[in-house]
């Protein structure tokens, strides 16, 4: 049997002369709840691009083993990078806009503490890399994306600012679309989206100190967890990888 409705996942240290070592988790899905035995095969990934095919050949209490029997071509990734920078809104709604986040295809993720922030994320950062890892495998993709610590979005933009060729933040002002050397394959945007009542007077001052451009995400109020999905999904629009 050919297990083909979801990817399982393994990170780079689990592999070894042929062999991936499976935990407790990802054997429990694979052995208990779709009923895979000895022989069955499935597709894997590392998490950094990779894709593989394996077969399973050992189950024990700590997990599973399996081995590689072909290396598989995965779909190619957007032509473009996006590093989605969100203020933190609540729990919940950050880890669904980010599984939605990582389906779409995003290589980075920021939680952004901004002026409007009233909650915590209360340590989650381990429960967003799970989510991440859940959303990958579900959409069959092969890279999960960098998670950044939360922060102050001045701190964000003083330490990472450089690393982009443009920023761009959600805004009801702002211009259609992104300047058009943001959209050039290759390009590395950062795109930013405010919790509930986007960014104040302050931090618009600050953004443009930073070259950012306002853009509008249409003439709907969004709530921050749409917003966010929306705007990740305009970019690959806006830069032909949709």
């Amino acid at each position: 049997m050919l297990i083909q409705t979801t990817y399982f996942y393994a990170p780079p240290d689990d592999f070894s002369k042929g062999k991936v070592f499976l935990t407790d988790d990802e054997a429990h899905h694979i052995v208990d709840v779709l009923r895979a035995r000895d022989g069955d095969e499935f597709f894997l990934t590392n998490g950094i691009g990779d894709l593989f095919r394996c077969r399973l050949t050992k189950m024990h209490k700590k997990g599973a083993v399996a081995e590689i029997i072909e290396i598989i071509e995965p779909f190619e990734k957007p032509s473009v990078k996006i590093c989605l920078g969100m203020g933190i809104i609540k729990p919940k709604l950050m880890e669904l806009a980010l599984d939605w986040l990582v389906q779409i295809g995003i290589d980075e993720f920021a939680p952004l503490i901004t002026r409007y922030t009233r909650q915590g994320l209360d340590g989650n950062d381990e429960r967003l890399e799970k989510i991440a890892i859940r959303a990958m495998k579900q959409s069959k993709r092969t890279w999960i994306p960098t998670i950044y610590p939360p922060m102050r979005l001045e701190k964000f933009l003083q330490q990472y600012s450089q690393n982009f060729d443009g920023i761009i933040y959600a805004d009801t002002d702002g211009v259609p679309s992104p300047p058009k050397r943001m959209t050039q394959n290759g390009s590395n945007i950062c795109a930013l989206v405010g919790c509930e009542g986007g960014f104040s007077t302050a931090e618009k001052s600050e953004l443009a100190e930073y070259d950012a451009v306002p853009v509008a995400l249409g003439s709907a109020r969004l709530r921050a967890e749409t917003a966010a999905v929306i705007f990740a999904a305009k970019i690959l629009v806006w830069t032909g990888n949709i």
